[in-house]
């Protein structure tokens, strides 16, 4: 907010200055002046110069300092977020490094605990099946 009042203050006064030149005459001692307004002496005219100067000068120093620090601040925030999304793409790539590694050893340990005959397993499956089928056809029969 500081810096758009510091801008908006500078554009104002550099269009001040440049629109409103008036008009000036050298004049020499005891002359009459073709147009009415005030007269400077050569010292008061360049104190006026100078004085404009300096505060042109104060100005942009001030503007390239504001600039500075929000430079800075800026520069700040983008390597804090930079910081920020390197750790957690690592923390992305390690989670799922450790996931990768338990499916592992999940599936090793299910493969060494399944049996190596299926045949017997599919026979014991369907013997017990009409075992139970029998059994249950004597039960209700009666």
């Amino acid at each position: 907010m500081r810096l758009l009042t510091l801008l908006t203050l500078t554009m104002w006064s550099n269009t001040a200055l440049a629109n409103d030149t008036g008009t000036f005459t050298f004049l020499g001692l005891n002359q009459c002046a073709p147009f009415e307004g005030v007269l400077y002496d050569p010292l008061a005219n360049a104190s006026i110069l100078m004085k404009t100067q300096s505060a042109k000068s104060a100005c942009d120093i001030r503007l390239k300092y504001e600039l500075g620090i929000q430079s800075t601040e800026y520069e700040l925030k983008l390597e804090n977020l930079t910081i920020r999304h390197d750790s957690l793409a690592q923390e992305y790539t390690t989670t799922l490094e450790s996931l990768k590694r338990e499916n592992n050893s999940l599936s090793e340990a299910l493969r060494k605990q399944s049996k190596k005959n299926p045949a017997l397993w599919v026979v014991l499956g369907v013997a017990s099946g009409m075992a139970i089928s029998y059994g249950a056809y004597k039960v209700f029969d009666e």
